[in-house]
């Protein structure tokens, strides 16, 4: 008879990996807090200085919270005339780049993403260079002069209005989408602009709610285009509104308002943290209803060849 050997006992490995798991979560929240207070804590202190009085700012008192609660530098931002042209202004250059971006991208990428158009090798390779070398500020300066384009809003639309980048993530989106349902649409008389509009836009509603978002956050927060393209102070945008406040202890396109601040009644600071917040509080209040599209624009091409 032979002499039958029992199985070892498996070794309980659970515990380990439970408490390997737990410490991972440990170390990754405390990395995400740690983060999360590197971010919180100035933007609390600037809305705390916006918020308190001159007194307070002087002697340094003014930590994340406000001390002696004033308004002051807000009433002076929201009650001059320029705030609100700058606010427009922004608005428009916005919106027409983020249109203009979008449109041409898609343009450009739904044929690079047929396989049978015949310019597709030569206009990647051309759109490859420009991911390498770009003519720098001085010839671009050079170009929208000769153009004609100065004080214009298309200075700031147009040289933008295709990005190379975007235009390989657009195709690499559009590759995801079967292949069949463009031959469908071609044998049922659907020409190539009607197949992009009808078809391709509807399925790539997350691609284009991405990049629309990422095109208007851009131009709101560009203040350097417009300091080259736009000499006419009724044209500019909220941030070189911003920047002439923040880079002037009394800017002379506030001069009539900031007036109580050179009599000693609102402390520079006030003024200035105010306006900054006000420039970023549209972007604030529109941020959680579209987080969900940004957290989308990170997996945009990440899967698809």
């Amino acid at each position: 008879m032979t002499k039958t050997t029992l199985p070892s006992k498996p070794v309980k490995v659970k515990n380990k990996i439970h408490i390997g798991g737990y410490a991972f979560d440990i170390c990754n929240i405390t990395f995400l807090v740690l983060c999360c207070a590197l971010v919180l804590l100035p933007f609390m202190r600037v809305i705390a200085v916006s918020l308190s009085s001159s007194r307070m700012i002087d002697r340094g008192s003014v930590g994340i919270w406000p001390k002696e609660f004033n308004f002051k530098g807000y009433e002076i931002v929201f009650s001059n005339v320029t705030i609100y042209r700058a606010y427009g202004w922004t608005l428009i250059y916005a919106l027409g780049f983020t249109l203009v971006t979008v449109s041409m991208t898609a343009c450009l990428a739904y044929p690079l993403s047929v396989s049978d158009f015949i310019l597709k090798k030569p206009i990647s390779v051309l759109l490859l260079v420009t991911l390498f070398f770009s003519g720098g500020t001085i010839p671009s300066y050079m170009l929208i002069r000769n153009l004609g384009l100065m004080d214009t809003t298309w200075a700031l639309i147009l040289p933008g209005a295709v990005s190379a980048w975007n235009t390989f993530l657009y195709r690499s989106f559009f590759k995801g989408i079967s292949h069949e349902i463009r031959e469908a649409a071609l044998i049922d008389g659907a020409g190539d602009l009607r197949i992009l509009v009808r078809i391709i836009l509807p399925l790539s509603k997350a691609l284009f709610a991405t990049f629309s978002l990422f095109a208007i956050v851009g131009m709101w927060n560009s203040y350097f285009a417009a300091m080259l393209y736009i000499k006419d102070n009724a044209r500019q945008p909220i941030q070189n509104i911003l920047r002439s406040i923040v880079y002037s202890s009394v800017s002379a396109t506030f001069s009539d308002a900031a007036m109580p601040m050179q009599q000693g009644g609102v402390n520079k600071l006030n003024v200035q943290y105010a306006c900054l917040l006000a420039t970023i509080a549209p972007l604030l209040f529109i941020y959680p209803f579209i987080q969900k599209y940004f957290e989308a624009g990170m997996q945009v091409g990440a899967v698809k060849g």
